[in-house]
């Protein structure tokens, strides 16, 4: 049996997600392939040992945020790369010949697999859009948002399954889906009740069990640089024996000079072993990520990406549970975000509650789950 999977290529965390079900669905002796593009396409290239294959790059813009107007005044040739992206699938289809095709938001793969009668699932945390909140006064924002989502129901009605990578209750799901749609729990690298604890992971890593830890990190998007050099400016002041910063291969971070406290990786394999042995983390909101952070109980600090719609429901869904601090870019400074990285070290609210969020999200076997559905979808 023969699995593609084509995730979106922009961050990390659509591919990290499709990393975690393609290690599963090889233990059971299912060929897996790669297609995607982008920082995703880079880390699969870099560190992993699944046949890969390029598709034609999908960007975003913005100067520290996304721009979605911006976004669609430089993306006058898009309908050009949707359809090459449509044709490039076609000859890698052609050449694995896949009894299946999972897509994690790449919106033309649906229909590439349509044409070739082939059964497809999609891997989506976001079924409908906010550009409108974002821009209430921007009209033309507001018919673009409705004809992507008319887009997109249409997209998702050609999938047998949409699998939402998320606990019951996450995201608002439209009528019109609800027959389709599955939660499956997070898709995870690693079990967190099966990890070792956190002591062990210090000793395993080099570290002190009685070090202060901070894990930073910011995907695999260019958006994150503004967040890493507050952080760099504000280490000095941060009252820890350690500060992680992960990069991502995409930001260029040589103004950040490493030392015995600061240490700078581009990408960490083991993220969540990473994670699991931090005391606090700072992060933007990526979905991905914060299901980590959750499934494991970490104090954090989000911080969305400006105008980011998804970024930004992501952070108000987050918020609720009571163990994160939620910051806004625009008015982040280093004394502030200092102060807030400081603040978690000890407060006892927030270190109390980390065991029932960590309860809530690890209970749930979403990889498991979503194997079990890919195979009762196979022709």
């Amino acid at each position: 049996m023969k699995v593609l999977i084509m995730p979106c290529g922009i961050g990390l965390g659509h591919m990290s997600r499709c990393i975690a079900i393609a290690r599963e669905l090889e233990t059971q002796g299912i060929e897996v392939f790669f297609a995607s593009y982008g920082s995703g396409y880079e880390i699969l290239e870099l560190y992993h040992k699944y046949i890969t294959l390029k598709l034609p790059d999908i960007k975003f813009y913005g100067d520290g945020q996304f721009d979605i107007k911006y976004t669609v005044k430089k993306s006058i040739n898009a309908p050009y790369i949707f359809f090459k992206s449509i044709y490039n699938e076609s000859k890698i289809i052609k050449k694995i010949q896949p009894d299946i095709i999972i897509a994690d938001s790449h919106y033309s793969v649906p229909i590439t697999a349509k044409i070739h009668n082939i059964p497809c699932i999609m891997i989506s945390n976001e079924l409908t859009l906010n550009f409108s909140e974002i821009y209430p006064e921007e009209k033309i924002v507001k018919y673009l948002e409705s004809g992507l989502i008319k887009f997109f129901h249409h997209i998702f009605k050609l999938c047998s399954v949409v699998m939402i990578p998320d606990i019951p209750g996450s995201i608002e799901i439209p009528k019109k889906l609800q027959n389709i749609v599955v939660h499956t729990g997070p898709f995870l690298k690693n079990n967190p009740q099966k990890m070792v604890n956190k002591d062990d992971l210090r000793n395993k890593f080099g570290f002190k069990t009685s070090e202060r830890i901070v894990l930073v990190t910011v995907g695999g998007s260019n958006f994150g640089s503004e967040l890493l050099k507050i952080i760099y400016e504000a280490s000095s002041m941060i009252d820890c024996n350690r500060l992680i910063i992960v990069t991502g291969p995409q930001i260029k971070a040589d103004f950040i000079q490493e030392s015995h406290k600061i240490i700078k990786k581009e990408f960490l394999n083991n993220m969540m072993e990473w994670m699991k042995m931090s005391d606090v983390i700072v992060t933007l909101a990526g979905h991905t990520t914060m299901m980590e952070i959750m499934s494991l109980g970490i104090p954090n600090i989000i911080i969305p990406i400006e105008k980011h719609s998804e970024q930004i429901k992501n952070t108000i869904n987050f918020q609720k549970y009571g163990i994160s601090i939620i910051k806004n870019i625009k008015d982040l400074t280093p004394n502030e975000i200092a102060r807030n990285i400081n603040s978690l070290f000890n407060n006892q609210k927030i270190i109390n509650r980390t065991a029932i969020v960590k309860e809530k999200f690890s209970n749930y076997k979403g990889t498991e789950n979503a194997i079990k559905i890919i195979l009762d979808h196979t022709k």
